[in-house]
């Protein structure tokens, strides 16, 4: 029964990586935080423009009854939004380069050629990655002060008439990460040594790594790209499930199983807290968290996931030796 109840938690907390990978969108990975913001500053009226991901995408939706156009990086067509929804030029080079090409189809790109319209939805807004808000991120380079680096633009043809959404790029100095990352090696020690020495330690903090590695995932599903919608929704559910099933483990009166769970814990904390690290080397988080505390959860889970999983193998190490030594002890004194 106990090796059958390790078999599915194991199995869940393999699952808890799956939100990280489903939170892929147009074959690139959401990043976790950034040094910069595409700050809008004008927009053609009629439409409504948002920035996601610092300087990563652009959100924009057209009034359902207007025909607009928004060209490629080398002028040619790349989106178009119609009464019948949203549709992209499978021919664009912008649109190939830059990921937004999502189909099997993958015909020869050419600026010049007809466009080959293909509906990505039949709403009215859409979201892709656009390299014209980031273009000017190599001026960042070597500068240690915070400030605007320079406009951008990204055209919008609405109904004929030319306008698009204008703004500025800002930069944001990281800060000394080796600081935050400094603290969590020094409380990962700390926490190791704790958990390998006394088992109760090991429970407490496996079941501190849950919360925190629960905390930090549910804050990342819960900001808005530019809303969370059933996607984040779904994550959000899921993270609450494999959390739940780890807790479960944790609080079993067998101590082979709390100390898998533990292990397990360990594994995926330091999993999330790998894939969080970029909280602590820049200086803005793409959370539903206030940066400073999401830096503060990650140092911590960073520390919890390295104490729990050392602690959980070489506790079980040391258990053993302590009790080869005590057999060793009374088969002597038997003689």
């Amino acid at each position: 029964m106990e090796h059958r109840l390790c078999a599915v938690i194991a199995a869940i907390a393999i699952a808890a990586a799956l939100p990280g990978v489903a939170s892929a969108h147009v074959g690139r990975t959401l990043p976790v935080a950034t040094d910069f913001t595409a700050r809008i500053l004008a927009v053609t009226p009629g439409l409504h423009a948002v920035v996601v991901d610092g300087d990563q995408s652009l959100w924009l939706r057209v009034p359902a009854a207007s025909t607009a156009t928004v060209p490629g990086t080398l002028g040619e067509p790349l989106l178009r939004f119609d009464p019948g929804g949203v549709w992209l030029n499978l021919r664009s080079p912008t649109a190939q380069a830059d990921g937004i090409d999502r189909f099997a189809l993958r015909p020869a790109a050419s600026p010049t050629a007809p466009p080959l319209w293909h509906r990505v939805t039949s709403g009215h807004a859409y979201r892709w990655h656009e390299h014209r808000l980031h273009l000017l991120e190599p001026l960042a380079h070597g500068r240690d002060t915070a400030g605007a680096l320079g406009p951008w633009a990204v055209p919008v043809v609405v109904d004929g008439r030319r306008g698009g959404v204008r703004g500025v790029l800002d930069y944001t100095p990281p800060g000394a990460g080796w600081a935050w990352l400094g603290g969590a090696i020094a409380l990962a020690v700390a926490a190791a040594v704790a958990a390998t020495r006394w088992p109760q330690a090991l429970t407490g903090l496996a079941i501190a790594a849950t919360a925190l590695a629960w905390a930090l995932r549910i804050g990342r599903e819960l900001y808005g790209r530019p809303s969370v919608g059933a996607v984040g929704y779904g994550g959000v559910a899921l993270t609450c499930a494999i959390g739940a099933a780890l807790l479960y483990g944790l609080t079993r009166r067998d101590t082979s199983v709390r100390r898998f769970t533990a292990f397990l814990v360990g594994f995926c904390a330091l999993y999330e807290g790998l894939t969080m690290l970029p909280l602590l080397t820049h200086s803005i988080a793409l959370s539903a968290l206030p940066t400073r505390a999401a830096r503060v959860l990650e140092v911590f889970l960073l520390a919890g996931g390295i104490g729990t999983l050392v602690g959980s193998i070489f506790g079980a190490v040391r258990e053993g030796w302590a009790a080869e030594a005590a057999e060793a002890q009374w088969a002597g004194g038997k003689r």
